[in-house]
């Protein structure tokens, strides 16, 4: 599988888990899905790049939630 089916993969499971869990912590959400951690982060701007996502700093946690 080339790199950027890969990436898609990765964004399809984080979105899923996005959408069963609701909002989330990042490193949360890194951990439950232990996914590598480059593949990982990949989904993610994925899914900010579609704008399908919310990403909020709160002091040194990062929450990322779905856009609906």
């Amino acid at each position: 599988m080339d790199i950027a089916k890969k990436t898609k993969v990765a964004a399809d499971i984080n979105w899923i888990r996005l959408n069963v869990n609701g909002e989330m912590m990042l490193r949360s959400l890194r951990s439950i899905l232990r996914m590598e951690k480059s593949l990982f982060y990949q989904g993610i701007g994925w899914l900010a790049r579609e704008g399908k996502i919310s990403v909020t700093k709160d002091g040194w946690r990062t929450r990322i939630s779905l856009i609906k």
